[in-house]
């Protein structure tokens, strides 16, 4: 086995000191140029690795953020966890990921392990409310991310105000009757309904067709769509707002099985504005993503760092609407 290269011999290659080292591996920029370069080529010949155990110990920080999403089929998480490990690794962090799956007992299970690695803070996507206390009363600062929670610091878009833009395209585009596929309970359906009762359309009139919450698998969507479609002769609607694109894409595919046409007969508006909605040509609502990465990485090194007061922040960015082909027909 290769012996394992040490501080103290790194030095001694270097000609410095173990504390010129030691301040060059941590990026300190009081080190002179010339010694800090020496130091670096000495590093890339040997194939030097600090020691990570002994840097945790050492400045009692392991660089270590925990990031928990609720699934990873939907692409927008993928974005997301690949948008954080980017700018994590600039401010100096590496990432650990774990998937709850939408089960908070599985969630609370890989918090838990986050701390046995030590991690500085956490980066989450709640599954719902169940562990939302546990979270707040861990020793370590947590972030939520895409959702508003009150009892943390939390970064995401204004949900209600997503709702409105949708509610306001379709009835700009001269529609009457809705639907819409999600949890009625969702900020997103609130404003939604909000804007219908502000131009005197009925809300109980609306459609709402809630899905389990277990997975975003297409097939699974699919089904739990078909599922609430299956009662209609004909749509007793003629747009449809949905709460991801996954569930656009199969609300559409649907349709048009039906032997209707998207936009003319009903049109869909996803959320999110993943990659599918793109590709695909529907209408989303857009959420600024690698701003609620950035702006939630910092608020949690601002927590490790102690630089901000215990008073619960709470950061909401503007969405937009992306219109496309799926939405882009006016009824006469």
């Amino acid at each position: 086995m290769k012996k394992r290269i040490t501080m103290k011999e790194i030095a001694r290659l270097a000609n410095v000191s173990q504390a010129t080292v030691s301040r060059v591996i941590n990026g300190n920029p009081d080190v002179n140029e010339e010694l800090a370069a020496r130091v670096l080529k000495v590093i890339e010949e040997v194939g030097y690795v600090p020691n990570q155990t002994a840097q945790t110990l050492k400045r009692n920080q392991s660089k270590l953020i925990g990031v928990s999403v609720s699934e990873m089929y939907n692409p927008y998480f993928v974005e997301l966890v690949d948008h954080l490990e980017d700018k994590a690794r600039k401010l100096g962090y590496n990432i650990i990921l774990h998937n709850s799956k939408h089960n908070p007992i599985l969630e609370w299970e890989n918090i838990q392990n986050f701390l046995t690695r030590q991690i500085d803070g956490c980066v989450i996507v709640p599954t719902g409310s169940y562990n939302l206390e546990r979270l707040s009363k861990l020793p370590i600062p947590v972030v939520s991310i895409t959702q508003t929670v009150s009892s943390l610091d939390s970064v995401a878009i204004d949900h209600m105000k997503a709702g409105k833009l949708a509610a306001a395209s379709f009835i700009k585009a001269g529609h009457t009757s809705f639907a819409y596929i999600g949890k009625s309970d969702d900020e997103k359906y609130l404003g939604f309904a909000s804007v219908l009762y502000e131009h005197q359309l009925p809300v109980s009139d609306v459609r709402v067709f809630e899905l389990e919450q277990t997975s975003n698998d297409n097939f699974l969507v699919r089904q739990g769509i078909e599922r609430h479609f299956r009662q209609f002769e004909t749509f007793p609607f003629t747009c449809v707002f949905t709460e991801n694109d996954i569930v656009a894409l199969e609300c559409i595919k649907l349709i048009e099985e039906r032997g209707l046409k998207v936009p003319e007969d009903i049109s869909v508006i996803g959320f999110d504005d993943t990659y599918l909605s793109k590709i695909m040509g529907i209408s989303s609502i857009h959420q600024p993503i690698e701003d609620m990465v950035s702006t939630s990485l910092e608020l949690l090194i601002n927590r490790i760092e102690e630089k901000l007061s215990p008073d619960i922040v709470s950061i909401q960015l503007e969405p937009t609407l992306m219109t496309r082909k799926s939405s882009n027909h006016r009824r006469i």
